[in-house]
């Protein structure tokens, strides 16, 4: 598109005349004299400066026999007000329904002329990478790729994947823009339980209490004379040692022997009895041996073949032009 630059042409546009009756243009005819409308300056002028003002406020210079020129800008100025160029978004239908200036984010490559203004934003992106790097690691799947490097560009492949605000410095992922994040989870506990072993005893010793004793003595339990009447000594049968008698009969009974016979049997005064004090000491405190052995741990299984927030899933689409 360009503006009128033949001889003819002024440099200033000139002041429109004063508005005549709105009206079409007609063809004339020349069997009843009629005269065809004719093309005026400031028709011509409006129709230029609507042209050259919106390709110029786009941002594109008029270029002399480019006939783009006009599409192009309504391309560029229609991300001013409608859904930018590379914004993924859902898309409620089936592939073959989507758009005609949208495509699906699936991972294909497309011709840079088919999708020339698509490819400038593309390779400006800062989210692209070599072919060969997006088709050896997933982490750039999700990234646009500058396909064969001269005729072709690749798009991110959305297909399945959920998509996060970039973390941009905040600390909650350290991923980059762009990268492919693998499924993960926080650590977290799972309740569990032993399985049952059998009853059975283990060998252990108490602790040493040190040098005690039991309460040192018994209670007095009074004076004792076991003499009866008199006498030191009783015989039973047939103890025959005695000076001054003896049971010689055998008659069985027992028989009482006079004073000073022996010394044997003596008295007891009132007195008590001292309970031994025990030194230091271990108390063993032994049990059978449990052999060798594991105690089985049973932990509760969860989840499913991935983990995923709740939702559904729709096609990710993409304005391309």
């Amino acid at each position: 598109m360009h503006r009128i630059d033949h001889a003819t042409a002024v440099v200033t546009k000139p002041a429109p005349l004063a508005d005549g009756k709105p009206g079409f243009f007609d063809r004339g005819d020349p069997l009843t004299g009629r005269i065809a409308t004719y093309l005026t300056a400031d028709i011509a002028n409006d129709i230029q400066e609507n042209l050259c003002v919106a390709i110029e406020e786009a941002g594109i210079t008029l270029r002399k026999g480019d006939g783009t020129q006009l599409m192009l800008a309504i391309l560029e100025l229609s991300k001013r007000s409608g859904l930018p160029l590379g914004v993924p978004v859902p898309f409620v239908g089936t592939p073959d329904r989507i758009p005609s200036n949208c495509v699906v984010a699936m991972g294909q490559t497309v011709q840079r002329a088919d999708y020339q203004v698509m490819t400038q934003f593309v390779l400006a992106s800062g989210v692209i990478v070599d072919d060969a790097d997006w088709l050896a690691s997933p982490i750039h799947r999700t990234k646009f790729s500058r396909g064969d490097g001269a005729t072709t560009i690749r798009f991110p492949d959305l297909r399945g994947e959920a998509i996060y605000g970039a973390d941009l410095g905040r600390g909650v992922r350290g991923s980059a823009i762009g990268d492919w994040l693998a499924g993960d989870m926080q650590p977290h506990n799972h309740p569990a339980s032993t399985g049952n072993a059998g009853s059975h005893l283990h060998t252990g010793t108490t602790d040493a209490q040190g040098g005690h004793d039991h309460g040192g003595l018994t209670g007095a339990a009074g004076a004792w004379n076991p003499a009866p009447d008199g006498f030191t000594r009783l015989l039973k049968p047939p103890y025959v040692g005695s000076i001054t008698g003896s049971d010689t009969t055998n008659s069985g009974e027992e028989q009482a022997v006079g004073g000073g016979d022996s010394a044997d049997i003596r008295p007891a005064s009132d007195h008590q009895h001292a309970i031994p004090y025990v030194g230091p000491h271990v108390h063993n405190f032994n049990t059978s041996v449990a052999p060798d052995h594991t105690h089985p741990v049973t932990v509760s299984n969860a989840g499913g073949t991935e983990t995923r927030q709740r939702g559904t899933g729709y096609v990710f689409i993409m304005r391309v032009m």
